[in-house]
């Protein structure tokens, strides 16, 4: 693992945490506590994957990611926003995800420190989310185990978002979505993941990344607006992680 430190326009010191997957979190918690960040942003995918469809909180099923986000919040301010590894959570789960001192942004901003802090939940995430308390007739039919077909996330409170003063920074696990959903939008900073840097990277390219495809055009680094992490776990189903370190980033004001 490496901390990747790079040199924005921002107010405040900010780690960006993405796709932990459930997996053993020590560096990482060392890697914070040693750099000291103002602001902890926890852009999705946390959790790994729920096993059982049977009704009730699925996070009975992670062995990490409660002590991983408790452990964050002990060290600064700490939001987190869901990505398509949460799409399974009910409301408990993400009350117990609440209860670790993390804010959880699911569609909805707060303002932090002067600025204003909003996380753009995963489609699949809210999908689920709709299916669960609206009931069958509002969502797309789900049989046992398959997963959510949303196809586009929630923006309608976008607008809310952007019209508030001040500088705007936005948790999005998704870096496809930014040039669908948010490229003409008055956003100063978006922080993603999901892409897991490409999994294999070669020439400094990464090869595939879920929702983008091969030879994918945003796996990591600064895009304008966009700061993307690599993610912090080697998990990639059965494509393995190649020449491709896991990563804390850093973003320091300029």
């Amino acid at each position: 693992m490496k901390d990747t430190v790079y040199k924005y326009d921002i107010p405040v010191r900010t780690a960006l945490l993405a796709d932990l997957h459930d997996c053993p979190f020590g560096e990482i918690i060392s890697s914070l506590e040693k750099r000291g960040p103002e602001l902890i942003c926890i852009a999705g995918d946390a959790f790994h994957r729920a096993v059982s469809h049977e009704e009730g909180p699925v996070i009975s099923q992670s062995r990490n990611m409660l002590p991983f986000l408790r452990a964050c919040a002990q060290i600064a301010p700490a939001f987190f926003s869901p990505g398509n590894h949460e799409w399974r959570f009910t409301a408990e789960d993400i009350a117990a995800v609440a209860d670790t001192g993390v804010k959880v942004l699911d569609n909805c901003f707060v303002s932090f420190r002067g600025m204003t802090v909003g996380g753009l939940s995963s489609a699949s995430y809210s999908a689920h989310r709709d299916y669960r308390i609206l009931g069958a007739e509002h969502s797309p039919c789900l049989a046992d185990g398959e997963r959510p077909g949303r196809a586009e996330p929630e923006t309608d409170w976008l607008a809310d978002f952007c019209s508030c003063p001040g500088y705007k920074l936005l948790l999005c696990h998704h870096p496809e979505y930014r040039d669908i959903y948010l490229k003409d939008l008055p956003i100063d900073l978006i922080l993603c993941g999901h892409a897991h840097g490409g999994q294999i990277r070669l020439f400094g390219r990464g090869l595939y990344a879920p929702g983008q495809g091969a030879f994918p055009k945003y796996t990591s680094g600064v895009h304008g607006n966009m700061i993307i992490s690599k993610g912090l776990a080697n998990t990639g189903g059965m494509i393995p992680r190649l020449f491709n370190p896991r990563e804390v980033v850093y973003i320091e004001p300029e």
